[in-house]
């Protein structure tokens, strides 16, 4: 729910890792995302929370999450422009090689 508008968005999220040690099942990603989406929110900070937690869990820096969301308070309002928002997280690696970050891109746009 955006804290905002008291309305729903929904986000989808991809999550990318280099292990610091301790891989994560898919499952873990889903109860982290979770956690984090039931509660009043914004996109930007969902998307930070679960970078977060994830660099928590896993040991490491580098890490990538990216959120796109469509957020009904745009679209239920009759705004005529695209309600998806896209938000990122690039820590570590990802953040610093711009060829780690275009593999993450063209994995997103190969869904």
């Amino acid at each position: 729910m955006c804290e905002h508008h008291l309305l729903p968005f929904s986000c989808d999220l991809a999550v990318a890792y280099k292990s610091g040690g301790t891989l994560l099942g898919l499952s873990k990603f889903a109860r982290i995302a979770h956690k984090h989406a039931h509660k009043l929110q914004v996109q930007k900070r969902l998307v930070s929370d679960i970078a977060d937690e994830t660099a928590d869990i896993t040991g490491t820096d580098d890490l990538a999450v990216v959120g796109r969301g469509e957020h009904l308070c745009m679209t239920m309002r009759g705004i005529r422009t695209p309600s998806t928002m896209s938000s990122s997280v690039f820590r570590g690696v990802f953040e610093k090689s711009e060829h780690a970050r275009a593999e993450i891109f063209a994995q997103l746009g190969a869904k």
